[in-house]
């Protein structure tokens, strides 16, 4: 008996332990800074701050990358971010190319719904002028600052969506109103009774009563020939069709967008 007990404690206790809620786990996004053109200045310090705080409240990884590299703005962007955050995963950078005098914005994972074109766009509005005016802090700045704003404005869509508290992974939802189906079916069933009303009254005759029937036995006539096709000469034309700027627009795994400043 003494020992049913001890067993039967045993088991309770184990079952406490199971059914206690587990602490959640803090999810931490990386963030960095790296001013390889030496373009920032002693104002790095404060901008790796902005930049780990806009990591938190956007629960992506954001980045700013400087450089004098003969590489293209946009494909060093494409690579870095998918280096640090890997491909596909929550991520915003901005890549700064002095040698190039280019610019680029790439955002993937849950930034490419909140940073579409136009609001990429509306963002190198701030960041190109102060490029052009040697204000590279200003830009970094600048970006921070349009990328908060985006975030909490929310996504731009008119369809429903559920965002991660731990991930930010976002989630849309499958829009189905049946009240446009219902008016689309009434609308087709109108259209298809009058269509046939119209073509009942043009080909009635005088008498409303009296439907007038054609008789198909004795008019019709059918008439059958033989043709034969023969193919002579065939003719194959190509055209090479150029593949569009790399640095605008974006694609199915991200958002980006770029200029010359």
């Amino acid at each position: 008996m003494k020992k049913k007990s001890i067993l039967f404690s045993f088991i309770l206790f184990g079952l406490f332990f199971l059914f206690i809620p587990q602490p959640t786990k803090a999810v931490t996004f990386s963030s960095g800074i790296e001013d390889n053109a030496q373009i920032l200045g002693p104002t790095i310090s404060s901008l790796q701050g902005q930049a780990q705080a806009l990591a938190d409240q956007t629960k992506a990884g954001v980045y700013v990358l400087t450089s004098n590299s003969t590489t293209s703005a946009s494909s060093m962007a494409r690579s870095y971010l998918a280096e640090q955050v890997g491909e596909g995963k929550n991520g915003v950078v901005l890549v700064i190319n002095m040698n190039l005098r280019k610019v680029y914005i790439w955002a993937t994972g849950n930034m490419k719904h909140y940073l579409s074109a136009s609001r990429i766009e509306d963002t190198l509005d701030v960041v190109q002028p102060a490029l052009s005016a040697n204000d590279s802090s200003g830009a970094v700045t600048g970006f921070f600052d349009k990328v908060s704003q985006y975030y909490r404005a929310g996504i731009p869509t008119s369809r429903r969506y559920t965002v991660d508290e731990q991930t930010g992974a976002v989630t849309f939802q499958r829009s189905f109103r049946p009240l446009y189906i219902i008016i689309a079916a009434l609308f087709a069933l109108l259209s298809a009774a009058l269509f046939i009303w119209m073509i009942y009254r043009r080909y009635q005759m005088k008498d409303a009563h009296a439907i007038w029937r054609y008789d198909y036995n004795h008019n019709g006539e059918l008439q059958l020939s033989e043709r034969e096709d023969r193919l002579v000469n065939t003719f194959i034309t190509t055209r090479h069709i150029p593949r569009p700027s790399s640095d605008g627009g974006g694609s199915s795994g991200g958002s980006g967008g770029g200029r010359s400043f």
